[in-house]
């Protein structure tokens, strides 16, 4: 493998273990940079003290295993990979690293992947959301994973490494895995680490940005969200830190509520994340040509025109969108209890994304007495959603269809 035996070393130079002191400050580093590609403008920013130059709009390999879309991309200017462990059953992982290896310049691909928590029961207690729970990880877990991941990767690091979907800040902060996320970064497995969050994100973000430790925080961050402002002012909170911030989840779901007539302006939706400045890079999951080319261009001009601020507005005024907004307020109106958020979210990965592995781990995550079978037990469902999401609806859904693991 070409790139296998890098020299570790050349890199380690760079990380930033010897800063990383809580309470210390960086200098903000958002600068921007412009290229040309195809006649297409392409921005490139600063990921905090990380240094990375990326792309503004970077490629989310979540839902594509196309190593045409992947090449061509890269050939475009993109020089962000965004994966996880998880994604397509490691196949993700997998074909970027059949690509990145047959291109010979892994050195000027930025990779990102993503290590979850596990669902351990038995392990460590910590409080999430306010409710005492334990999606426990063990460290020994996490290198496992990673080691796994570096296999499929054909490569012996990767740029960053995420501790996947922190939901509270116990999570960001819980010191057995911060000890180990720092030990693989000593160890060369990684340039820089990170967490990433769904929900909860502004107290999440600034739980791990007072670590001290985190390089990058990979964070939620949409036109629609109900917090919108209190997660801007987090962002700004973690960069004034040097703490570089990638967005996901920037279309809001994929698209609202299959009888409204709304539809999501994806051009604007992007746009409008990266009109904050304080935002890298986006990683919109990508499965067409198409759909890159029209990220893509996004960068020719980030200005929201008159009638992209019209739809942003009107989506905006919708209720019962397809992107949950994890605020958990639906969990007091089941009787039973059950994790609805993370239902509702492998909703969104099987209609909004068409992933139907993403929406099967994602329902099998949950435990017994929390999930998909506690529903099927009910002859009638009393959840209700605050923003307007059918629960009933996609509970049953998920309950009929294919995505449903009995």
């Amino acid at each position: 493998m070409s790139q296998k035996n890098m020299n570790r070393r050349k890199f380690l130079g760079s990380t930033a273990l010897g800063l990383m002191t809580a309470g210390l400050g960086f200098p903000r580093l958002t600068a921007s940079s412009v290229e040309k590609s195809g006649g297409n403008k392409i921005i490139y920013r600063t990921l905090g003290r990380t240094g990375l130059k990326i792309s503004a709009v970077s490629f989310g390999v979540m839902n594509s295993d196309s190593p045409d879309l992947i090449n061509r991309a890269l050939d475009m200017g993109v020089n962000h990979l965004d994966t996880a462990h998880v994604y397509l059953r490691g196949k993700s992982e997998q074909v970027i690293g059949e690509v990145v290896e047959r291109r010979g310049d892994r050195d000027k691909i930025i990779i990102g992947t993503k290590m979850r928590f596990n669902r351990d029961r038995k392990t460590h207690r910590f409080l999430l959301n306010g409710i005492d729970r334990q999606p426990a990880a063990t460290p020994e877990n996490l290198y496992q994973q990673l080691d796994l991941s570096l296999e499929r990767l054909r490569t012996d690091y990767v740029d960053i490494l995420y501790l996947h979907s922190c939901y509270s800040p116990g999570m960001a902060t819980f010191e057995p895995l911060i000890n180990a996320l720092v030990k693989v970064k000593e160890q060369g497995k990684t340039r820089f680490i990170g967490i990433s969050t769904h929900s909860n994100e502004p107290d999440v973000i600034r739980a791990a940005v007072d670590t001290g430790v985190y390089d990058v925080i990979l964070t939620s961050y949409n036109f629609v969200q109900k917090h919108r402002k209190e997660v801007k002012k987090a962002i700004q909170y973690a960069v004034d830190k040097g703490v570089g911030i990638v967005a996901m989840k920037t279309q809001g779901g994929g698209r609202l509520q299959k009888e409204s007539k709304v539809g999501i302006n994806h051009t604007a939706a992007l746009k409008w994340v990266l009109q904050d400045e304080n935002v890298c890079t986006s990683i919109p999951g990508i499965t067409s040509f198409d759909q890159l080319d029209l990220n893509f261009k996004t960068m020719n001009d980030l200005a929201i025109s008159s009638q992209e601020k019209a739809d942003i507005i009107a989506a905006q005024a919708m209720k019962g969108i397809l992107y949950c907004q994890n605020c958990r307020s639906c969990i007091p109106t089941c009787p039973k209890s059950v994790e609805i958020p993370h239902l509702i979210r492998a909703y969104m990965y099987a209609e909004g994304y068409g992933n139907p592995y993403q929406a099967r781990n994602t329902i099998a995550e949950l435990p017994v007495k929390e999930g998909l079978d506690v529903c099927r037990s009910c002859t009638s469902c009393t959840a209700v959603c605050a923003n307007g999401i059918d629960i009933s609806a996609r509970v049953d859904f998920l309950i009929k269809s294919k995505y449903y693991l009995g």
